[in-house]
């Protein structure tokens, strides 16, 4: 083996070697960590706001259902099909009034004061994994970060850590030199390198094999992505954060997409910028000290951390069984079970990630996500856990199961449903059915607008650019839900039948039409399919959107996949 992938702590240690041990954790029987002190109690609003959210939805979805079944009644007796689509209905419309209620509750988010650290402040080791990315882009936002935190103001200190998985031999020495170079141009700055020979369970076991080697040396890690990108203020507000709540274990920011350079990168770069902020503040409100992880651009306590989340295989044959893919929200789990917190902070809002550069590659990511969330269907047995735990996974695993229920409702509607629709004496009611759905699906949509126009603004001689880029985002984002409707069904129906995706990286790059054509072929003859049989009375017209967005799955991939500089200056995000 090259001498370059022997260090374990780079090519300036920072601290000799400190192991901590990151045992398995047992999943049947539950756990408390003797360290820790117990998370803060909840503000009385906040607790408020979790009533809201939990309860509201309720009734909303009851009578969502309700009305359903008499619409279905108006065209005979009530069917065994019937009663199903009703009950589906109020079901999907449930989860989907729960995120309309936490967006509209973000709106009315204020900071808290900042918490100042007291020296001398945390040890911190930043975390970079590495799996084949370009190593110049990776490592500059990182270095750049590290050397912004060595300016004066905290009695934190700082070190990176570049922990590679990349397979390719080559790749890797190149990544070795680059960190070398970087070492001895910037002889001030802590950085350290180390190559896995094996990338034993993914980036979960990346991270866990650096806590087992080395993270004994240090009080808190800051996890990244390779796409990260962080502010010396928001990571600062981050740290300060976990020393003044001794009882948190793990301090998330909510980040917010980067631009890129394709249409899909600048348009989802412009949707988490001005629709995400009401719901992720939301989300940070109610939740309290039972937050969530979302694997990168998060502080976490590292002996807490390696002594409550350590993940173990699950049993059973892949793909829903063996390594646990989405393990961000179970550690997150593991975390509180334990006693600890885990908090969202809104107030830290210079946290980025980058989004694949197109809808295919969106989908490919999907594919994981999709797979480690439904092993979390399982984890939902796992003794000890808090209530909110449970719902994190819940929704997690609902975000793609959401999928197959949204298509039976549809294929219930098109045919058990069809002879209701349009009947005059309900037609008061399928009006107030169709005005609900529609008000959800864009109400979160429209707080995040409001939100962003109030705390934001758009200056003027940009607001006829904001408002091209909206159309356009929104025309893109209904286009495109029949489509990933389908892959989710796709990706859901592999995973039960045992193919594994694995840990596929995104792709990059324009993809040819006949790259385009074969991907997208299942989904483009389904809406050719429905198309045919609406003349003939087999489908009803209400999925004509449904068949026209599956149609149209191809020529959006190839827009969407593009270049994006024809797009305004506002989808790039230099607005804000």
């Amino acid at each position: 083996m090259t001498r370059a992938f022997r260090p374990q702590f780079g090519f300036r240690p920072v601290a000799l070697p400190a192991p901590l041990a990151m045992p398995d954790q047992r999943l049947d029987r539950p756990f408390r960590d003797p360290a820790a002190p117990g998370p803060r109690p909840a503000r009385h609003h906040a607790w408020l706001v979790r009533l809201a959210v939990m309860t509201l939805p309720l009734p909303f979805a009851a009578g969502f259902g309700w009305a359903t079944a008499q619409v279905l009644a108006g065209a005979g007796p009530l069917s065994p099909a019937d009663g199903l689509l009703a009950v589906l209905s109020g079901f999907a419309v449930f989860w989907m009034a729960m995120s309309t209620v936490s967006s509209f509750c973000g709106l009315f988010w204020r900071p808290r004061p900042r918490a100042n650290a007291a020296a001398p402040g945390l040890r911190v080791a930043i975390l970079l994994p590495m799996y084949g990315e370009d190593p110049e882009e990776t490592l500059a936002p990182a270095v750049r970060l590290l050397a912004s935190l060595r300016g004066p103001g905290h009695a934190h200190r700082f070190s990176l850590h570049v922990l590679s998985d990349t397979r390719s031999g080559r790749a890797a020495l190149d990544e070795a030199a680059l960190v070398a170079r970087l070492s001895a141009r910037r002889p001030d700055l802590a950085l350290t390198y180390r190559h896995r020979a094996k990338n034993t369970d993914y980036k979960q076991g990346n991270i866990r094999d650096w806590i087992g080697r080395s993270g004994g040396a240090y009080d808190a890690a800051l996890i990244l992505d390779a796409d990260s990108v962080m502010g010396r203020a928001t990571v600062l507000a981050m740290a300060d954060a976990l020393v003044a709540d001794p009882g948190c274990a793990l301090v998330q920011s909510l980040p917010i997409t980067l631009p890129g350079e394709t249409v899909w990168q600048r348009l989802q770069s412009f949707a988490s910028r001005v629709y995400g902020g009401p719901h992720g503040r939301g989300h940070a409100l109610w939740t309290g000290s039972d937050g969530n992880f979302l694997g990168h651009n998060a502080v976490v306590r590292l002996r807490a951390f390696a002594a409550c989340a350590g993940l173990p295989h699950l049993s059973g044959p892949r793909p829903l069984g063996g390594v646990i893919l989405s393990h961000d929200f179970v550690e997150a789990a593991l975390l509180r079970r334990a006693g600890w917190g885990v908090r969202f902070l809104p107030e830290a809002p210079d946290s980025h990630e980058q989004a694949p550069a197109s809808l295919i590659g969106h989908i490919r990511r999907d594919a994981r996500w999709c797979q480690g969330n439904l092993q979390h269907v399982r984890l939902l047995k796992t003794r000890g856990l808090a209530p909110l735990s449970r719902l994190h996974f819940a929704t997690g695993a609902m975000s793609y199961i959401g999928s197959p229920v949204l298509a039976l409702i549809l294929i219930l509607w098109a045919t058990a449903g069809r002879d209701a629709v349009g009947l005059p004496g309900t037609a008061g009611l399928q009006a107030g059915l169709a005005a609900t759905v529609v008000f959800l699906l864009f109400a979160p949509r429209l707080f995040g607008l409001a939100d962003y126009l109030r705390r934001t603004g758009v200056p003027r001689g940009r607001r006829l650019g904001f408002a091209r880029v909206l159309a356009v985002e929104t025309a893109v984002a209904v286009l495109s839900a029949p489509v990933m409707m389908i892959h989710h069904i796709r990706i859901i129906a592999r995973a039960l039948t045992g193919t594994d995706t694995g840990w596929p990286q995104h792709g990059q790059g324009r993809q040819p039409w006949g790259a385009l054509l074969r991907f997208h072929a299942p989904e483009t003859l389904i809406g050719l399919g429905l198309l045919a049989a609406m003349p003939f009375g087999l489908i009803s017209l209400w999925a004509l959107p449904v068949a026209l967005g599956l149609i149209a799955a191809v020529p959006l991939s190839a827009l969407t996949g593009g270049r994006g500089d024809w797009l305004p200056a506002v989808a790039t995000g230099r607005l804000d």
